[in-house]
């Protein structure tokens, strides 16, 4: 996995990169003192994994995921552990307390390598894996009823069970077959599953779904060739 590293102390890089040094399959691509640095380089170039201190000048890490809407793993290391909270509230991967603990960088980094292994590959062409609540979840895709858009989230709502993902509407939308149509700027349903649709809504399930005016005559037509 390509990596980087985003740390305002130098002492503290160091002890990450030797770390990173020790772990197979590891590649370390970039080393910044500070997030403004990194959130440049990102534009660039694409990375799998970033270790991520907090608090930093100008961009804490915090603010630093706050700025992206397809964030790559994250494993924080910070000597804070009241951070801990308001990172896994973007779905961070792992979380390391300085001083680091080699073991537990391990751990962390096969935990990430884990989600490498399973998030980029569908164990079947019905079935995908979303990360819920930091876990993977297979869903099959014949079972989703619609997706909504939350900000830099998305609800996902099956036939059973509900998951809030941290992911784009357009990222998610292309790991989804033809059976699934944007009907609303906030939503994409599926059509295999709408039961009704009446003059600005679809009903699925039950539930009334909203639907644009500019969608609603390729929502008709698609509908006819079900």
């Amino acid at each position: 996995m390509k990596c980087i590293v985003v740390d305002d102390d130098p002492v503290q890089r160091e002890a990450i990169k030797s770390c990173i040094a020790s772990v197979k399959d590891l590649e370390l691509v970039g080393v910044y003192p500070n997030a403004i640095e990194a959130r440049l380089a990102l534009q660039k170039r694409e990375v799998d994994l970033i270790f991520l201190d907090v608090e930093m000048p100008e961009m804490s890490g915090i603010e630093f995921l706050q700025s992206f809407k397809d964030v790559p793993q994250v494993i924080m290391v910070t000597s804070k552990k009241h951070y801990a909270f308001q990172a896994f509230e973007f779905d961070v991967t792992d979380y390391i307390s300085k001083p680091i603990d080699l073991d537990r960088f391990s751990s962390a980094v096969q935990r990430a390598r884990y989600y490498e292994e399973n998030l980029k590959k569908q164990e079947t062409e019905d079935s995908l894996f979303i990360k819920s609540d930091g876990v993977l979840v297979k869903i099959n895709i014949e079972e989703i009823l619609f997706v909504e858009a939350l900000g830099d989230y998305i609800k996902l709502v099956t036939d059973t069970q509900r998951h809030i993902v941290h992911s784009t509407m357009k990222a998610f939308v292309a790991k989804l077959p033809d059976t699934f149509l944007r009907v609303h700027k906030s939503h994409i349903v599926n059509l295999k599953k709408v039961k009704k649709l009446e003059e600005n809504t679809i009903e699925l399930a039950g539930i009334q779904i909203p639907v644009s005016r500019n969608n609603k005559k390729i929502l008709i037509e698609r509908l006819a060739q079900l």
